[in-house]
């Protein structure tokens, strides 16, 4: 184990909360959206806003010392006729601004983050929908209301929210910097919170540089956790208490190298001094080696990122339509990884996703489209891997 003892604005600087120590009471988790600094505000209630056939749902806004970030809804009137591949409307980036104390703020140069999307209800009728996560500059800590002001269909919408202090809903966390690295993956709890019901551990993992560009997939098996999945973690006390955890809530980074994930378990014994955390295992996708391209059907032996492997490429029909089904086993001859799926492939050189029926383990199979169902060829590159740990850390909780 490698436990690690540094200035935790680094990490902080990262994640946008920059330009001052954190220090030891500055921090609070929030149940469903992760560590935060304690001086911020949020909003406690969602706000829905109809018009028509529109629907405006803001369901996230939290105000820290460094930024603001909101997240909102917005569905109308769809398209006659869906296209494939669908587009997004018109009016799914349209200007968004805040008014604090008669103060206007436009959208900060990060803009949008991740965990937006767009999609479609068939009805009849078609209607649609756009979320969109937005960064904004940090208010006055005086503020206690703040205008959003959303210049989209069908017209200007102006909602005012109320604000609340984080620290009266969250539970007071303890910064650290507890550090496990092998494999060239730096995996480092930087707080725990410890509440009445629950454990929550801010856990950034970073992949060290190296030649070929290596990005973070997922902690453990899961890329999503689902309702009813088996726990993946585990954090043991130093009364011999051991949990799974219940929760993961994944939360923003500015560089693929890095994952930042939010581990919640059931709460530790009170008396519990120190705990220790277990993560089994990684996924991350490696560019590595050459592309490979194979026909279909075929079976054969193959080399893919470094892996020897046994692969399988036959034609199927799923929910979805036709699909070619790439199989690939690599035999377990690795003692540290295995090979799950290449991530881009390409059908006819047309590039296409990676789909399956649940997530894949080793050996499994994983579909990709052929809207043809006559392609004749797959090409495959960049290998998702999985990495065995396990990355062990000493959690201090006192």
């Amino acid at each position: 184990m490698v436990v690690a003892v540094m200035d935790l604005t680094g990490k902080y600087k990262r994640l946008g909360i920059i330009g001052r120590v954190i220090q030891m009471n500055e921090l609070v988790f929030i149940p469903g959206l992760g560590f935060r600094p304690a001086d911020g505000k949020m909003l406690v209630t969602p706000v829905t806003v109809e018009r028509g056939e529109w629907t405006l749902i803001i369901d996230k806004f939290i105000a820290g010392p460094e930024r603001s970030e909101l997240r909102y809804r917005l569905s109308g009137p769809g398209p006659e006729v869906v296209a494939d591949p669908p587009s997004r409307p018109a009016w799914s980036q349209d200007p968004i601004r805040l008014r604090e104390q008669g103060a206007v703020l436009a959208s900060t140069p990060e803009g949008d983050r991740g965990g937006g999307g767009h999609g479609f209800s068939f009805g009849p009728p078609i209607s649609q929908w756009v979320m969109r996560n937005v960064t904004f500059p940090p208010l006055s800590l005086e503020t206690v209301q703040v205008d959003v002001i959303l210049e989209s269909p069908p017209d200007r919408w102006q909602v005012t929210l109320d604000l609340t202090p984080v620290k009266v809903l969250g539970i007071t966390a303890r910064p650290l910097s507890v550090s496990d690295a092998h494999h060239g993956v730096v995996i480092t709890v930087h707080a725990v919170a410890r509440g009445e019901s629950m454990t929550a551990l801010d856990v950034l993992t970073a992949l060290d540089p190296t030649p070929q560009p290596r990005f973070m997939r997922s902690l453990g098996r899961h890329q999503m956790r689902r309702p009813g999945d088996a726990s993946q973690f585990s954090l043991t006390d130093d009364l011999g208490n051991s949990l799974g955890e219940f929760a993961c809530v994944r939360d923003a980074v500015t560089d693929g190298r890095e994952l930042h994930e939010v581990l919640v378990f059931p709460a530790l014994n009170p008396g519990a001094t120190a705990a220790t955390l277990t993560i089994p295992d990684i996924h991350l996708a490696e560019v590595s080696g050459s592309p490979i391209t194979l026909p279909i059907p075929s079976e054969m032996d193959i080399e893919l990122g470094g892996f020897a492997a046994h692969a399988r490429i036959t034609r199927a029909t799923t929910f979805r339509g036709s699909t070619v089904r790439v199989q690939p086993d690599d035999g377990d001859r690795q003692p540290d990884r295995r090979l799950l799926y290449a991530e881009f492939p390409q059908v006819d050189g047309a590039r296409g996703g990676v789909g399956w029926q649940k997530e894949p383990e080793p050996g499994d199979p994983v579909d990709t489209e052929d809207p043809s169902g006559s392609a004749r060829q797959i090409t495959l590159q960049t290998p998702v891997v999985r990495l065995h740990g396990p990355w062990r850390f000493g959690v201090p909780l006192r």
